[in-house]
């Protein structure tokens, strides 16, 4: 998924300042997505570049200017193409490339790191369910969120059970004199 594109996604339903989109951002798409202003920028920069977003200067003569940014019919064009487009297969996934390495770890440390994401991750699922529920297709993300949650959660408990404690030697570990 891009920053980009997610911008573009949110511009296409109204014109909004940098602020407003963080604020959107952060209140409808936590779950799935997050950016922080220093990374916002730069992305409705590149957007400006490509021609996919205008931008209107609001604001007083002095003090700070705001920026309004709208996205235009090459931006939605590009929009359309992106949700039409398959789903990355690979990609990113910090809790696979960390248990990939769990070999690394004495084996009661590696029960402690299973356990303890199994309960951020239950966390994070009930946390979901309770917050206020979006409407339109922003809830079947929240809905997507978590079942993935809960999926890896359960997949963590499984595997908890099946994990050999026989681990080759660690260089995590520290060696006994």
């Amino acid at each position: 998924m891009s920053l980009p594109h997610v911008l573009l996604g949110l511009l296409a339903e109204e014109s909004r300042t940098g602020y407003e989109l963080e604020r959107a951002m952060r209140e409808d798409l936590d779950h799935v997505w997050r950016a922080e202003y220093s990374q916002i920028y730069p992305a409705l920069a590149r957007l400006r570049r490509a021609g996919w977003v205008l931008l209107k200067v609001l604001g007083p003569r002095r003090g700070p200017r705001r920026n309004l940014y709208r996205v235009t019919a090459a931006g939605r064009r590009e929009l359309r193409r992106w949700l039409g487009a398959p789903y990355p297969v690979r990609g990113k996934d910090e809790r696979l490339a960390r248990l990939a390495f769990f070999d690394l770890l004495a084996p009661a440390d590696r029960r402690a790191a299973m356990l303890a994401q199994e309960r951020a991750l239950a966390q994070e699922a009930r946390e979901l369910r309770s917050a206020p529920a979006p409407s339109g297709f922003r809830a079947v993300a929240r809905r997507g969120a978590v079942e993935k949650l809960e999926a890896a959660r359960r997949f963590l408990h499984t595997l908890g059970s099946e994990t050999p404690e026989a681990a080759p030697a660690s260089p995590l570990v520290p060696k006994k004199k």
